[in-house]
């Protein structure tokens, strides 16, 4: 496969390459940077931590940030970089280049806020199946047709952007959820190793939801409802009381950092 480049000037720069090629391409280091795994997997190493990488895999990364791929001829890359040039100034050079600015500004957030897990596909399969897409109209434009089609390379970057921004902002909601049912489940607990008595209305004003949000957050996180486990850990606690042993041995339901039960929107 030959090296695909293209640059808008100031704007964004575009690279399709094998993963090997990738050391050569430094001259992208200082701006904001969105990988795709176009083919090809192994790992990465990205700021001392390793990563594993796939096909459809996304990495976001700030400026500076340049990961190191496993040698893999069959790995294959497309890479999309947005020019920093927009950085200082912004409002001031958002007047010289207003078809980019609001994309630029987009693709820093997302990449200064990642919350996707670096080189796996998008969760949303639907959000995967169209950045995939989108990226070969992109290679097709670049390619096969004249530089008066560089606005459909544009709206197919900013299509991306909105895809990747909306998944992260859903990834962000269900760390929030986890969050949330992990601070619940260890309230309750701390209650009920107290002897006291639970009573829901004051856990929901407690943590300002409603009970419907707590179900589907303890759920998510136990595999039963709210009052069911707090009936399920009476009666665990009481056992384990009983039988001189730890509580842990009878409360397999709950690994908050292991077992996960099937995810419900809230």
């Amino acid at each position: 496969m030959s090296v695909i480049q293209f640059n808008a000037h100031k704007k964004y720069h575009l690279l399709q390459c094998k993963t090997r090629v990738w050391e050569t391409h430094n001259e992208l280091t200082p701006h904001y940077r969105v990988i795709f795994i176009r083919a090809g997997e192994g790992h990465f190493s990205l700021d001392g931590k390793l990563y594993q990488y796939r096909p459809q895999g996304v990495i976001l990364l700030r400026p500076g940030q340049h990961p190191i791929f496993q040698e893999d001829d069959n790995a294959e890359i497309f890479l999309i970089a947005f020019d920093t040039w927009l950085a200082d100034d912004f409002l001031q050079k958002k007047e010289s280049s207003p078809d980019f600015a609001d994309i630029y500004k987009q693709a820093e957030h997302l990449c200064e806020s990642a919350r996707l897990t670096q080189g796996s596909p998008l969760q949303n399969e639907r959000d995967a199946q169209t950045a995939t897409y989108l990226i070969n109209q992109i290679l097709f434009e670049v390619t096969q047709q004249p530089t008066s089609h560089n606005k459909l390379i544009r709206g197919s970057i900013d299509l991306i952007v909105t895809i990747l921004a909306r998944n992260n902002f859903e990834t962000k909601k269900v760390e929030a959820r986890q969050h949330l049912a992990g601070a619940i489940i260890d309230y309750l607990r701390e209650e009920l190793h107290q002897n006291k008595n639970i009573r829901v209305p004051e856990l929901l004003m407690r943590f300002n939801i409603s009970e419907d949000v707590a179900n589907l957050c303890v759920l998510n996180q136990t595999g039963m409802s709210l009052r069911n486990f707090i009936f399920k850990y009476k009666a665990d606690l009481f056992k384990s009381r009983m039988l001189k042993v730890d509580i842990s041995e009878l409360t397999g339901y709950l690994q908050s950092a292991g077992r996960q039960a099937p995810r419900l929107s809230v």
